[in-house]
């Protein structure tokens, strides 16, 4: 199949974890087969449920690092608390 941009250049099919993707070795473009999309946002719904479900356990957890007197709601003031976003989140954001 040819880059629907390009044209004249031959897209290479990569199979990853059974899914498709066709990719321009040229404009670098991505195209995805009918239900490859589904295929990988059920994926990342399920990695990010198991992400959300251990980090949400280790948030709980006491901090005992250097500032061992603190206890884990009492932060120092330069901290402001917030969870980083992962790839996985910011994967599932393109596609939300």
């Amino acid at each position: 199949m040819n880059c629907p941009i390009c044209n004249d250049v031959r897209m290479r099919e990569v199979e990853k974890e059974g899914v498709a993707i066709d990719v321009c070795p040229s404009c670098k473009g991505v195209w995805l087969d009918r239900g490859e999309l589904e295929k990988l946002m059920s994926d990342v719904r399920r990695e990010r449920k198991e992400y959300q479900e251990w980090y949400d356990e280790r948030d709980h957890r006491p901090y005992k690092g250097d500032y061992g007197h603190y206890d884990s709601g009492h932060r120092p003031p330069s901290y402001k608390p917030h969870k980083k976003k992962t790839v996985l989140d910011r994967l599932g954001d393109l596609f939300d």
